[in-house]
């Protein structure tokens, strides 16, 4: 809705006490201790123009990057980043409360690994029916592999690719990886992976190897560790292809 500027000083000071309130509320509801809590609702306030105005999804992949402070490092360098948004987004409004904002965030910061495994679950289950089939396991992949590439050119300053190139090297690499991987993972053979299925195969915190001009990167695909971090590619390493410029990778 549109209106109203003024109110003055009142208004300003019951908002004030109210977000104090929520913030003790929320502190005792999710897994953050106070100074956490504390950060993540600095942050919040930041990019909410101090609480008036809900995050939408840009706000919030830009504020991704301000949360170190908060023990979240990467999260903007994540490869769900973008799906991390309408996961938090629980009541599908499209922005985000400090609710939302902090329980959320809470449960990918401090949460148990049920916690993590139910959200990567429901990451990868793109149209929220409750299992994963092979487009959406090869979408994710796809994310993944594009983070690497992209975080890659950038770290060993590589000019000589376009995001096109980048984004078909990723496509080839998921469409393969995920034809793989779907066989394997779907050990009942209907054709779907359901949360148990996913969960064994989420445990082993898998990750893949992006790569190119022979400098490597791995990327965790699932939200049970850490995000991007270099990769020590040895001579012998039989789970990645030859490193060249155009795409190979492997996958643990």
């Amino acid at each position: 809705g549109g209106g109203g500027g003024g109110g003055g000083g009142g208004d300003d000071a019951a908002a004030v006490a109210t977000n104090e309130m929520s913030l003790a509320s929320l502190q005792a509801e999710t897994h953050f201790d106070q100074v956490e809590v504390s950060e993540l609702y600095k942050v919040f306030m930041e990019l909410s123009d101090g609480g008036k105005v809900p995050l939408d999804r840009q706000t919030f992949l830009r504020g991704l990057g301000m949360l170190s402070q908060a023990g979240l490092q990467d999260l903007d360098k994540s490869p769900f980043a973008a799906r991390l948004f309408e996961l938090l987004d629980t009541d599908g409004n499209g922005t985000l409360d400090m609710r939302e904002f902090i329980t959320g965030l809470s449960m990918l910061c401090r949460g148990s690994v049920e916690d993590k495994l139910r959200l990567s679950f429901q990451a990868y289950d793109l149209d929220g029916n409750g299992s994963i089939d092979r487009d959406e396991l090869s979408e994710m992949f796809k994310c993944a592999w594009l983070a690497g590439y992209r975080a890659l050119a950038a770290r060993e300053k590589i000019s000589n690719l376009t995001d096109d190139d980048l984004d078909q090297f990723a496509t080839d690499m998921a469409r393969t990886f995920a034809e793989n991987a779907f066989d394997t993972l779907d050990s009942n053979h209907d054709g779907d992976l359901s949360f148990e299925e996913f969960r064994e195969f989420a445990l082993a915190e898998p990750k893949i190897t992006a790569q190119l001009d022979g400098k490597g990167i791995h990327v965790p695909i699932t939200f049970t560790h850490e995000h991007i971090a270099p990769a020590a590619l040895a001579a012998d390493d039989d789970q990645a292809s030859s490193p060249t410029k155009d795409g190979d990778g492997g996958a643990d």
